[in-house]
């Protein structure tokens, strides 16, 4: 690659047109390494060649194939051989490497020569003489010198390359261009080649690559090492050093970590700079640095990572520098405590803005850290960052601190993080034990595993699980009052199981950032003062929860879809915002339950699949327990009983049936055996659920309804009197709307079937204010049963077309099918073969509906009273259908367009 070198072989022609008027003279070529210097040595000898000259060519440089023998001996035969009147050229490239008493020989017979046309053409790389400095001198004190300096190529050489190779040339685009692969190259034409047979190695591989943006491959790699191989000691160890401080370098540093003195640095830093590796303290370009620790072995690199690391730490360096070499360093770094402190501080600084980074550092701490107790704080805080990636992934890093409370060496300042963590995963009896053993031991680190007053916090006691549960815990102590007030944690909500010990169940707790929990005033809703706080939470870490707790009760608070969904976005794209994929997932995880307590049963399967795929890298944990829970319920209801029973099939972990979550599973599970007619099975499932919530306080049936669930169960294998115990127990308590109106459901059905109607009714009444679409539609369901038995057909066919088509809205098939058997079906195939010009297509549901009662003779008070709307709603419906069909009134809803004989399964909206 000779662009850009037109001067210098210039001044090589004339000076040897100088020597053929029998003046001998000498030429140093000076450049640092892959500058050219031998491509201009091939050059100018096919010049000489030409010419007629006698070319001898040698070398310097040890093990050099190009150097059949000594210089000074090449030059005797030629003196000796040749006409006195045939010019001579000597071309010794590397002459920094030639052995001294040669070298001086060399230049004795040219000075003795001065008579002939000689010329003696040396090549130096100026950064490798470490000769006799009396004998370099020797050679730049000749009377006839010529030095020839090499500089980098300039950006309109590099241009000049491109237009060559590429095929373009004077285009703005190949200006810019040539300015990008310049900054790669320093303009340096070993470095400039190699990116171009890259380039050319890409295309081959068909990569396409841009030729805009230069790309480093093995070529540019090997010339980076032969740039090095070719360099003194001191710069290949200088330029590695750059290559790992990166941004961190300085000449201070630098001298430090190389054990030389800071003027060996700033020569070493010129030389490097002028062989277009550096600019100054930096390398050029990340290119060239990502080449540089490619080419370095592990070992070595980790082991520069170290040194960079203790450096930097023992002259004030930043302390997010420090933290990142000693990542890089990983586990070979040393234990010494400042390490670990430095990782920590890292970790928090960076959690703000790169949580995977956080948790890097915070996982090395780990590793270092040699003192149990402070490695079991830094697990708890691990897992705490590690709830915003994957929710699932909290489990694994609370073995080693449960460990240490089993073992009585668990530091105090542990137990609040601790019974935090083991809340937010449902363990909310381990929660309870770690807080107690505390509050037992007056406040010391040191108590025995004797004062805990729940046996082993990881596992079950002999004979103590409830039966069929693996892992489920004994029953424990519950906290004493005191126990809550030492700890706010055990005072506030969970989001899947309302409050912890020290709430009450009729007194809902709502936790706002920075306060203790509060609860509502009386007469003020948990919901209103979770929409107060709603909108004041920025999600961080200390508000994440309350934020989650303020979403739940408003959806306990039964407001409208519209606007839950709305919270929901809104916490949802605060928690994209923070790139916490983790909180995301619980967020998802929370919608789905939600959509299930609302009845929408397709939206609860597709939000809680989200949520599983979110937490897949943990197969079987508690959050996942809970999804899988969300799953089988709504495809149980949707009467895709196989679908249900795949997800049952997925592993859970032993440890689920430690949680609440797993009390949701065990639920989902007892309806599943409850669809496919295994009561009994069922039966056990939900006393199991109910028994494990009693014993661990969480107890809430508007969030774990065994009682109604177990009724049912009761009902379907024939006992009535314990459905009936467990029946008034239920109705005998505040409750939720949605308990007592499923309550209701199920107790009118052992009622005289003459009083079944009121208390369905009043079931009605209860589960439309709850918003639970799906309870309310086998409410509606069995109160247009029980109006049929009365031989009210007009009123039970209306009750049972609303449920049915509420039904359907859910998405419950199966409750569909049993409300009107093959309905369904004819259903959908009504509506693909309907003929969207007939007139009835112009009305809506809700006008279809009124318009088929009033046809059969209903009047406006009583279609009133059958669809649960007013009269005024129905009058104005009926306006609506009059105009829509031209028509004048009710008598031609029957002469005209058949009314009275449509289904009254017509959709509702």
């Amino acid at each position: 690659m000779l662009t850009g070198r037109g001067e210098q072989l210039t001044k090589l022609a004339d000076e040897f047109s100088r020597c053929l008027s029998r003046n001998a003279g000498v030429v140093l070529i000076q450049g640092l390494a892959g500058l050219g210097k031998t491509t201009i040595l091939n050059e100018f000898s096919q010049h000489l060649e030409k010419r007629g000259a006698t070319v001898l060519r040698g070398s310097g440089r040890p093990g050099d194939h190009e150097a059949p023998a000594a210089p000074h001996k090449l030059l005797d035969q030629a003196l000796h051989g040749v006409a006195a009147h045939v010019p001579v050229v000597v071309l010794v490239d590397d002459v920094q490497h030639v052995p001294a008493p040669e070298l001086r020989r060399l230049l004795t017979a040219v000075r003795s020569a001065h008579a002939r046309p000689l010329l003696l053409v040396l090549t130096e790389a100026v950064q490798e003489w470490h000769g006799d400095p009396a004998l370099r001198t020797l050679v730049l004190q000749h009377p006839n010198l010529l030095r020839i300096f090499l500089p980098p190529l300039r950006p309109h050489d590099v241009a000049d390359v491109l237009g060559e190779a590429f095929g373009e040339s004077g285009e703005e685009s190949a200006c810019h261009r040539a300015m990008a692969w310049h900054a790669v190259s320093g303009g340096n034409p070993l470095l400039l080649a190699a990116l171009l047979e890259d380039h050319h190695t890409a295309t081959a591989q068909q990569r396409s690559p841009s030729p805009a943006e230069p790309q480093t491959g093995a070529a540019f790699s090997a010339a980076v090492r032969g740039i090095l191989k070719r360099s003194d000691r001191i710069a290949e160890d200088l330029v590695r050093a750059l290559a790992v401080l990166g941004r961190a370098a300085s000449p201070e540093l630098l001298s430090l970590m190389l054990d030389v003195s800071r003027g060996t640095v700033t020569r070493g830093i010129q030389t490097l700079t002028a062989t277009g590796l550096l600019d100054g303290c930096a390398l050029r370009h990340p290119l060239v640095r990502t080449a540089l620790l490619d080419e370095m072995a592990p070992q070595a690199r980790a082991a520069l990572h170290l040194c960079a690391a203790e450096h930097l730490h023992r002259t004030g360096g930043r302390p997010l520098d420090v933290a990142e070499h000693l990542l890089a360093a990983g586990p070979s770094a040393a234990s010494d405590p400042w390490v670990v402190d430095v990782l920590r501080g890292a970790a928090e600084h960076v959690l703000a803005s790169d949580v995977p980074l956080a948790v890097k550092y915070l996982e090395l701490a780990c590793v270092l850290c040699a003192a149990p107790a402070q490695r079991a704080e830094l697990r708890l805080r691990l897992a705490a960052v590690v709830l915003r990636l994957d929710p699932s992934a909290v489990e694994a890093h609370l073995v080693e601190p449960l460990v240490l409370l089993d073992d009585g060496r668990l530091p105090e300042c542990c137990s609040g993080p601790l019974a935090r963590l083991l809340f937010a995963l449902g363990r909310v009896e381990e929660a309870r034990r770690t807080l107690n053993r505390f509050s037992a031991a007056g406040g010391s680190t040191g108590g025995s595993a004797g004062d805990s007053t729940g046996g082993d916090a990881g596992g079950s006691t002999a004979g103590g699980g409830p039966e069929g549960v693996p892992g489920a815990a004994a029953p424990a102590a519950k906290a004493p009052a005191e126990a809550a007030a030492l700890h706010p944690a055990t005072a506030q909500v969970h989001p899947l199981f309302g409050t912890a010990p020290a709430a009450s169940p009729a007194a809902p707790v709502v936790a706002l950032p920075g306060l203790a929990p509060v609860r509502p005033v009386r007469g003020e809703p948990a919901a209103l003062v979770a929409e107060g706080s709603l909108p004041l939470l920025a999600l961080t870490e200390a508000t994440f929860e309350p934020a989650v707790t303020a979403l739940f009760s408003l959806a306990r608070g039964n407001r409208r879809p519209a606007e839950i969904e709305a919270w929901w976005q809104l916490l949802t794209g605060e928690a994209q915002g923070w790139q916490t994929p983790g909180w995301q997932t619980i967020l998802t995880m929370i919608r789905g339950e939600i959509a299930l307590w609302q009845g929408d049963l397709p939206k609860a399967v597709e939000y809680a699949g989200a949520s599983l795929e979110g937490a897949a890298e943990e197969i079987g944990s508690v959050f996942a327990a809970g999804a899988i829970a969300t799953q089988v319920l709504a495809y149980t209801a949707m009467g895709r009983l196989g679908a249900a029973a795949r997800q049952l099939s997925r592993p859970v972990r032993d440890s689920v049936f430690r949680s609440v979550y797993g009390l949701k599973y065990l639920r989902a599970r007892g309806h599943y055996y409850l669809a496919t007619g295994r009561a009994h099975a069922a039966l056990g499932e939900f006393l199991t659920a109910g028994r494990l919530a009693k014993q661990w306080s969480v107890d809430q049936p508007v969030l774990l309804p065994w009682n109604t669930d177990a009724a049912e169960a009761w009902l379907r294998i024939g006992e009535r009197e314990p459905a009936e115990r467990l029946l008034r127990g239920q109705l005998g308590e505040i409750g939720s709307s949605r308990v007592r109106g499923a309550a209701l459901r199920l107790h009118a059905g052992l009622g005289e079937p003459g009083r079944r109607t009121r208390t369905l009714a009043l079931a009605v009444a209860e589960l439309e204010k709850s918003g639970d679409r799906l309870e309310l539609a086998r409410a509606l369901a069995d109160l247009g049963r029980a109006h049929w038995a009365l031989g009210e057909f007009s009123r039970a066919g209306a009750i049972t077309d609303r449920a049915w088509q509420l039904a359907k809205e859910c998405g419950a098939d199966a409750l569909c099918e049993a409300i009107r058997p093959g309905r369904l079906k004819a259903h959908e195939q009504s509506r693909a073969d309907d003929d969207a010009s007939s007139p009835l297509s112009k009305l809506s549901d809700s006008e279809v509906r009124v318009a088929a009662l009033a046809a059969q003779g209903s009047t406006n008070r009583e279609i009133a009273a059958e669809l649960y709307i007013t009269v005024s709603t129905v009058e104005q419906h009926l306006t609506r259908v009059y105009r829509k069909l031209n028509i004048r009134g009710r008598r031609q809803l029957t002469m005209d367009f058949g009314l009275n004989h449509l289904p009254l399964a017509s959709e509702i909206a």
